[in-house]
């Protein structure tokens, strides 16, 4: 049911008067009146459904009449709160109207109004809560940190093994004279080679890793539907997973 906001409009124009009929103090009496007219000119825009327009009257009335400390501006509120639901601004309306319940007067016409429609917005809201489809997070996806601190170990357990590589090969050469070693100095040199090997791999492996990482880092959000993993092994490493 369509609250009519003219009968709203007749009842304020009516205390306006009464309150400054016999006003001493002309400016005042000219804003009341200013304040009058834009009320009007806002109801006619509501009534014809232009309500971005009814908005904007009933606010510079509303302002006008609190610039003045006058003490029906608060009736305006409903008017106002009325038409940010016709606007399908609900959250908004729903504050309008109870911020008309708590600074109209106890007697205040369209109470009775207000509280129903404040009712119905909150339920109105709750609904949109409830049907509201699950937002994905719009932070910066863990996968890529983790890829990159994978990679981080990964190279620093090459740096390490190359060090135990070049130590066992220092040691498998200590008979060496120049290029010439021992025939029994072949095993551990080789093995030592392997390690060099392996080493080099997962160094250089896994700074590749760690640069992937930190490129997952700008490009994924956490949508909670990422998976990814790194391995390394004497061949290189690889990155896997889902983006």
């Amino acid at each position: 049911m369509m609250v009519r906001v003219a009968s709203v409009l007749t009842l304020i124009a009516l205390l306006l008067t009464g309150a400054i009929g016999h006003a001493q103090e002309a400016p005042a009496d000219h804003r009341v009146a200013q304040a009058r007219a834009q009320f009007e000119r806002a109801d006619e825009h509501y009534q014809a459904g232009d309500y971005a327009l009814a908005l904007e009257g009933y606010q510079s009335a509303y302002d006008t009449l609190a610039a003045l400390g006058h003490p029906n501006a608060a009736l305006v509120i409903f008017n106002i709160a009325r038409t940010n639901e016709r606007l399908g601004r609900v959250q908004v309306a729903l504050e309008g109207f109870e911020r008309f319940l708590v600074e109209a007067p106890a007697d205040a016409p369209y109470r009775d109004d207000a509280t129903r429609h404040a009712a119905d917005l909150r339920r109105r809201i709750e609904l949109q809560q409830i049907d509201a489809p699950p937002t994905s997070g719009g932070g910066v996806s863990p996968v890529g940190p983790v890829i990159a601190a994978v990679g981080g170990a990964i190279a620093i357990g090459g740096a390490i093994l190359g060090g135990v590589a070049l130590s066992e090969s220092d040691s498998a050469r200590a008979g060496c004279v120049d290029t010439r070693c021992p025939s029994d100095a072949r095993p551990g040199i080789e093995s030592a080679q392997t390690l060099a090997n392996v080493a080099d791999g997962l160094l250089f492996g896994g700074l590749a890793v760690a640069a992937v990482g930190v490129v997952l880092v700008f490009v994924l959000t956490d949508g909670g539907d990422t998976e990814a993993t790194a391995a390394c092994g004497p061949t290189g490493c690889v990155v896997r997973g889902t983006f």
